[in-house]
């Protein structure tokens, strides 16, 4: 089982005095990626998680992704697959349009994606919060017969956020394991963890701040149930850490991490 994370400062540093073990360096292209691919990719294999096109399931068109450039990026970073939201905006929605008109057009998406991509594809679970709602516009779509019915019919792997899920369930007063149990568990391929915690008004959202007791024991939990090529930390520190803190906190959750995919072989 590999092991990725999120390019960051702190990262660099720890990778090149060799303070953890790292398999893949995970970022997207977009920001800075073009400036550091080459410090990047020196380092570590590249997971690429992003084009630059806020690519999603849901998108109206696929038109605007130039699939040549994304292919040649794919083999340079040395990118194992590919992952893609599994969402859709309000934005892409139109009226009246219903359960199976959604099922319908994020499989079209779908099957265009799959067709030019050159690596496998795999789809990523996404919160349902009022941030995911209201800030990054995103209509609710995580209900498990609908995502289970996605990938079957698609015959999509899954890239399952733990802390998405865990959000959705917190948000919803479920059970998470009740929640991650009927999803997709068999084709699990990659696992994103992080910690969360809340949003100005008191609602979960997707912090990726530290890890807590919580989260490893989640990741152990879903390792029995799962059989993931990678497991990937989604954290590079937040806003009242200074960078002593972040590195430190950075190696423990890496070396944590390692331990539980260890023990779980």
């Amino acid at each position: 089982m590999y092991i990725g994370c999120n390019w960051s400062k702190a990262l660099k540093f720890l990778l090149e005095n060799n303070e953890v073990n790292l398999d893949y360096i995970k970022t997207g292209a977009y920001g800075n990626f073009y400036e550091m691919f080459f410090t990047m990719r020196s380092i570590r294999p590249i997971l690429l998680h992003g084009l630059g096109y806020s690519e999603r399931t849901g998108m109206k068109s696929m038109d605007i992704i130039d699939f040549n450039v994304a292919n040649c990026l794919i083999k340079d970073c040395n990118s194992p697959h590919y992952g893609l939201h599994l969402a859709i905006e309000n934005t892409d929605m139109y009226p009246d349009m219903t359960d199976e008109d959604i099922h319908k057009h994020m499989s079209k998406q779908i099957q265009i994606f799959k067709r030019n991509i050159s690596v496998p594809l795999l789809l990523e679970n996404v919160p349902d919060s009022p941030q995911d709602r209201i800030v990054f516009n995103h209509f609710p779509y995580f209900m498990p017969e609908r995502l289970n019915k996605l990938f079957e019919e698609n015959d999509v792997s899954f890239l399952l956020d733990l802390t998405h899920a865990k959000i959705t369930a917190r948000y919803h007063n479920w059970n998470i394991y009740d929640y991650i149990r009927e999803l997709p568990l068999n084709r699990v391929v990659e696992i994103h963890v992080n910690g969360s915690g809340y949003d100005k008004e008191g609602f979960p959202a997707d912090t990726h701040q530290s890890m807590e007791k919580e989260d490893y024991e989640l990741l152990e939990w879903v390792l029995h149930y799962t059989n993931p090529d990678i497991v990937t930390l989604e954290y590079n520190g937040i806003e009242t850490e200074n960078e002593e803190t972040v590195i430190n906190s950075l190696k423990k959750q890496l070396n944590e991490i390692q331990n539980i995919c260890n023990s779980t072989k």
